[in-house]
């Protein structure tokens, strides 16, 4: 199998919070895996996790391939190792969702998931919320669970801030909140929101990219969306959709490589 690039973007993200310390940390961000994690391509995330030097590593779900012949393990293994690396915090994408509202389809795969991560000590956020200090800065990592509805192709439905509210509360003002959020189609509404920063994927960058943001085609099957890929903001707030690292039914990447982010926030009041 051809070896496939893998892209290291590197943003620097500045923030103004009157309620924050100021400072500066840096995150690593990851998505999409899909299991194509074998030996080589672990290696090589590995090895430009530790050339980041974050300060802890965020994953933006699926992981894994939610089809029942398709294993865990090779995700598990991963996801374990950056673990004993750096503080790791999991979001869900539709695949993990999946995988976990399907159990007579999908048997044991969410359980044989999440259960080894968990005992390792890696945090996987299912519409819930993790508050830490990192350098001397709150922060808050909020984890959201689309539901399927809003997966559905050819249907493209709003999210209204409420859903959010419901299944996150409201961000902190008091400290840098990072929302990991799957699907970018409610990029809007995640703007809107109000979280200082928002992580997505699942669009594997539209298969073949146009310019700074737009895709051929979106998994909901818009044509040319322009919400595939890059660094988005609004009055202050930004949002981050990565090209990920992984693809599963459609193996294909034009002017699009396989990426991996580090980000450095610089909190100012």
């Amino acid at each position: 199998m051809r070896r496939r690039t893998l892209r290291t973007t590197r943003y620097q993200i500045p923030l103004r919070k009157e309620e924050v310390p100021s400072g500066k940390f840096r995150f690593a961000f990851f998505t999409d895996l899909h299991n194509c994690c074998g030996r080589e391509e672990a290696e090589r995330l590995l090895s430009a996790l530790e050339a980041g030097k974050p300060d802890f590593v965020l994953c933006g779900g699926d992981s894994i391939v939610a089809k029942p012949d398709r294993p865990t393990a090779p995700a598990v293994a991963f996801l374990q190792e950056v673990g004993r690396r750096f503080p790791l915090y999991c979001g869900t994408g539709n695949h993990e969702y999946r995988a976990r509202i399907y159990p007579d389809t999908y048997q044991d795969m969410y359980r044989e998931f999440t259960e080894p991560l968990r005992k390792s000590g890696v945090t996987i956020l299912e519409n819930s919320t993790v508050s830490f200090l990192c350098r001397d800065i709150p922060v808050q990592i909020l984890g959201f669970d689309l539901d399927r509805y809003y997966y559905r192709r050819l249907h493209h439905s709003i999210l209204p801030e409420g859903e959010l509210d419901k299944a996150l509360g409201r961000p902190d003002s008091h400290a840098v909140t990072i929302l990991l959020a799957h699907n970018p189609l409610m990029l809007q509404t995640y703007l809107s929101w109000k979280a200082d920063m928002t992580l997505c994927g699942h669009y594997h960058g539209g298969v073949m990219r146009f310019g700074a943001h737009h895709g051929l085609i979106s998994p909901d099957f818009r044509l040319f969306p322009g919400d595939a890929y890059g660094l988005f903001q609004q009055e202050g707030k930004y949002c981050i959709v990565s090209s990920g690292c992984g693809e599963h039914s459609i193996p294909v990447r034009i002017h699009n490589p396989r990426e991996f982010v580090v980000a450095d926030l610089t909190v100012s009041r």
